[in-house]
């Protein structure tokens, strides 16, 4: 008997038996995770994300986590969102500025969480940091692009940057509208894809005086490339993407993407226990970390000002 449910129905002069199982215990609730072009600086974020949540109460057996690594052309991204919508995702989770932008106005059920994406407000994809006026939110990753030029002009004195981003990627696109305020005369080459990169930095390595990476995924996938083409041809680089001067990079500006993925993870957290997307401010980076790498400096004859130096972190 304890195994079945005996309930007796009356229904005029009827009587009715029913035997019914004992109720399974409630599905996992599932996080859909996106990362785009399965990038380090994504994959570091969606671990620390992980142990926010198992920390929180949601590990193995509590919550299952399908993962998905799109290619990062607008289409794969929708895509994999649509499949996550479709299996019933309590909360889709995207990485960068690429994903935010394509999926800020797709109509779906699952309320979406972003990381590591330079400007959401200028991307459009909330209305502000406080009130995002949709069910998205998420964390930013936008450091000062001046203040990490202002270095770049200190070490290096140089009058001319070439920049390297895509067309139509957000947070590429806003990265090279602010630089172009600086006063700095810039050049820039548009990478459609990483088999481009190569050759781009090679060609503004000639013209011009330093390089800045932007953080289009194309140019994030050939950084150290990118990086040791300008090297080759005496030319420093400097960029907002974490750890590319521990590939050479002179300078680096960094929103630390494990800070990024425990910030999304406390949203991922009070969006399980039920509080609504739209409710949750979008979190802003604390830990941004002036990166120098004093081996480049020696390489390409540059001294790094005191100033400099004690503003930032030195790599060995």
């Amino acid at each position: 008997m304890n195994r079945f449910l005996l309930i007796f129905l009356a229904v005029g002069c009827a009587t009715v038996l029913f035997l019914s199982m004992p109720r399974p215990a409630a599905a996992e609730p599932i996080l859909a995770a996106i990362v785009p072009a399965d990038l380090p600086r994504y994959k570091e974020a969606h671990k620390a994300m992980v142990q926010i949540l198992e920390t929180g109460g949601f590990g193995a057996g509590k919550l299952k986590i399908m993962m998905q690594a799109p290619n990062a052309d607008k289409m794969s991204i929708v895509n994999s969102a649509r499949r996550a919508d479709s299996a019933g995702a309590a909360v889709i989770v995207i990485y960068g500025s690429r994903a935010a932008q394509a999926l800020a106005g797709e109509q779906l059920n699952a309320p979406l969480l972003f990381a590591d994406v330079y400007d959401p407000v200028a991307l459009g994809v909330v209305k502000s940091l406080t009130t995002t006026g949709a069910e998205i939110t998420g964390a930013s990753s936008k450091t000062d692009l001046d203040s990490l030029v202002g270095h770049m002009l200190k070490v290096t004195g140089a009058k001319t940057i070439g920049v390297l981003y895509t067309k139509d990627e957000g947070g590429a696109e806003q990265q090279l509208a602010e630089l172009k305020k600086t006063g700095v005369t810039i050049k820039a080459e548009n990478i459609r894809n990483p088999g481009e990169a190569a050759a781009a930095a090679e060609k503004l390595a000639d013209q011009c005086d330093a390089l800045f990476l932007t953080e289009s995924i194309a140019v994030m996938q050939q950084g150290p490339t990118i990086v040791k083409t300008a090297l080759a041809q005496k030319k420093p680089a400097f960029s907002q993407i974490p750890d590319l001067v521990k590939t050479g990079a002179l300078l680096g500006l960094e929103a630390d993407p494990d800070e990024q993925g425990k910030l999304v993870g406390v949203h991922a957290l009070q969006i399980l226990q039920g509080q609504k997307a739209h409710s949750l401010p979008v979190r802003s980076a604390k830990k941004i970390t002036l990166t120098i790498n004093p081996g480049t400096a020696g390489q390409l004859g540059l001294t790094i000002p005191p100033d400099v130096m004690n503003a930032g972190q030195a790599i060995k």
